[in-house]
């Protein structure tokens, strides 16, 4: 499997292949490759530089750290997720469905969003929900923070729920979805899990709830993560509906620590 280590290992190798290259074989009369070794230097580099950004998004794929993103395909569970809150609004509805059809769920929550809002997170906890940590300030330019700026935050965040809760979260979801070599390094020392998806309804992205529905339940498997936001409108006004049409499929809600088969919290 391809990974960033492996990617750098192999891009300084080739680097080096062309440096002894240009310095032992391109005396005398210059061939192709010497005519053109300043072209096979930039397509390198860019090449390398390239698959790293694309990787960084591709969350799943574990290029630049493990990630877990489903259970497994041969259980009846699913993970219900949800990202980016507690929102003082929304979240309390989403949490009133949820206890309506009794369905556990796991929410990565936003460190500064906690500040006002400890009696939405006391509920989380008390009704059962799984907490995971989601950065503290899900600000655009996360991913350019160096590592010691990134861990920063996340260990603000896991104490701050701590604080609220008693427990310390060890599930972690990237913001934005985006894993690069920062966030790979300031996650290195830290013994938490890094979880992903491989249901995601865009439910920030896409407005129609019919369209929301279909994608989401369309897509599903057994051991699915299922990614929403709770301070989405469809989150707190068509929930109800996703939830039945997924047990109608025959499958079961859980927590995710479950759904992965790893430790919660410390």
């Amino acid at each position: 499997m391809l990974t960033f280590r492996r990617l750098t290992y192999l891009f300084f190798a080739l680097l080096l292949v062309l440096n002894l290259y240009s310095i032992f074989g391109c005396g005398g009369e210059a061939g192709f490759l010497c005519a053109n070794m300043p072209w096979f230097y930039a397509f390198l580099v860019i090449a390398y530089f390239g698959i790293s950004v694309t990787f960084a998004f591709l969350l799943c794929s574990g290029f630049h750290f493990p990630v877990a993103c489903h259970g497994s395909r041969e259980s009846d569970l699913v993970a219900l997720t949800f990202d980016d809150g507690p929102d003082p609004d929304r979240t309390p509805r989403v949490l009133d469905i949820l206890k309506k059809h009794g369905v556990p769920a796991t929410f990565f929550l936003v460190g500064k969003n906690i500040a006002g809002n400890e009696p939405i997170l006391g509920r989380i906890e008390a009704e059962g929900h799984l907490i995971g940590t989601h950065s503290w300030s899900h600000s655009p330019w996360f991913d350019f923070y160096p590592p010691r700026r990134m861990k920063k935050e996340l260990l603000r965040t896991a104490d701050a729920v701590k604080t609220n809760t008693g427990k310390s979260p060890l599930i972690f979801r990237p913001p934005f979805g985006v894993m690069n070599p920062m966030l790979a390094r300031a996650l290195r020392d830290l013994p938490w899990t890094v979880a992903g998806w491989d249901t995601r309804s865009l439910d920030t992205v896409i407005k129609d709830p019919e369209k929301i529905l279909k994608r989401t339940t369309g897509r599903l498997k057994p051991g699915s993560v299922i990614l929403l936001h709770d301070q989405t409108d469809f989150s707190s006004d068509y929930l109800e509906r996703m939830i039945l049409e997924v047990q109608r499929k025959g499958l079961r809600f859980s927590l995710l620590d479950k759904v992965l088969n790893i430790p919660g919290y410390e």
